[in-house]
This record gives structure tokens, sequence and C-alpha cells, in this order.
């Protein structure tokens, strides 16, 4: 079954979904998780658009000091990772003025790279992965140090507020039938559950709407395509 893509669709209207995926530039537990979103982009021809953007909170911060093994309590660390973790972001978006891929293979370099380590995060190293990665270096430095870059990664803070993100990784999904109510994944970590969400979204959009499908026994309809 591994040379079958799957395709949603409702009464012969292609759905299409709207993947955004926030994560701590610095968690490997993040790291893991896009790799399981980019397999789900794989295994189905529907469209995706896949929107990753790095984010902070006092949940992530904390989260992530317990990881590291530290108390919450200890001030200089949190102030550590604040900056380290601004830094990473403005980095990783201004790398994705280059492009959406270039964006996502900056990101995943970097964090290969970093592994979570937080000595390992500076300009040196992030330059010498931007050079890697082939990004325009004038234009990235350009962009790294700009002040509309800054706006952004702040309305990417505003954008996981208003939907609930709390902790990362956290993924919202959204479906070109309805684009008003989004579906949150933060606890399961893989593209199983990934998948089992789609599933669940287009059972619950086809009896919502009272919408008959050619399958028997479930309202979605999956095509099998090579």
């Amino acid at each position: 079954m591994s040379n079958y893509l799957i395709d949603y669709h409702v009464n012969g209207h292609p759905n299409y979904f709207d993947f955004y995926l926030f994560v701590n530039p610095l968690g490997r537990k993040c790291y893991a998780f896009e790799q399981e979103i980019l397999k789900v982009k794989t295994l189905i021809s529907s469209k995706i658009n896949l929107n990753i953007l790095c984010i902070h909170n006092e949940s992530v911060i904390n989260d992530f000091i317990q990881r590291l093994g530290y108390q919450p309590g200890n001030l200089a660390l949190r102030n550590e990772l604040y900056t380290k973790l601004y830094q990473s972001a403005l980095a990783i978006k201004a790398a994705s003025f280059q492009g959406k891929r270039k964006g996502r293979n900056f990101l995943m370099a970097f964090q290969k790279e970093i592994c979570a380590e937080l000595s390992r995060v500076s300009e040196e190293t992030i330059y010498s992965i931007a050079e890697d990665c082939q990004l325009d270096l004038d234009l990235f430095d350009e962009d790294f140090h700009s002040d509309f870059v800054k706006e952004l990664y702040f309305k990417d803070l505003r954008i996981a507020k208003s939907m609930g993100v709390k902790r990362t990784p956290t993924l919202v999904i959204f479906d070109s039938m309805n684009e008003r109510a989004g579906f949150i994944i933060d606890k399961a970590f893989s593209h199983e559950a990934v998948l089992e969400q789609l599933d669940m979204m287009m059972y619950h959009q086809c009896h919502s709407n009272m919408i008959s499908t050619t399958h028997d026994k479930h309202p979605l309809t999956l095509l099998r395509n090579l």
C-alpha cells in the first residue's frame, strides 16, 4: 500500500488543508514531529499548506527548562533561553524569506546542529548553517537583522495565542470546507495520529452537513491512486 496515496474529497469536491505547526526551534521533540508531518505530506495527495512557526511562551520555556534538567526558578537560564529562542526564531524566519522549502531546510539543519544545546546557538553557527543551506548570505543577513522580521515573529506569537497554543510541538489543522474551526494535536506525535485526525475531521464534516458519500460504513471518501 505504500505506492498509493490518500485523496480526501467530499461529494467530488477536493479538500485541502492548512497546517500550522508551532515549534520550539531548540527542541528535539519538535524536530521529530516535523519529520512526522513531512511524512503525512508524502502519504496523501490532497494539498497541504504547511506553516512552521517558532514560538515561545511561559509554558514552552518552563517545559524546556525541565527537559534540560534545571529548576524553573533559574532566572539566568530563563533569560539565556529566551535570548537563544528569540535569536533562533528570527534566523529561521529570515531563511524562510528565500522560500518555504529553504526555510524548512534551514530549520531542520539548525535543529540537528544545535541538538538542544544552548551553548551551540550563536551567530557564527547560524551563518554557517545558512551557507550550508545555500542561502543568499547578504539577503539573509539583511533580513535577519530587520525590524520587519521581528514584527512577523511577534505576529506568529499572536497567532499562536489566538489559536490557544500553549506548548510545543502543537499542530493546528484547518480544512477548506470549514475554515472557521481548527483541530489541535498537542499530545500525539506520529503521522498516524495526524491521519486519524484528518479522518475524524472528514467524518464530522460529513455528518454535520448531512453529506452522503460513496462509503457504506464511513462518511469519509478515500481514493487511492498510484
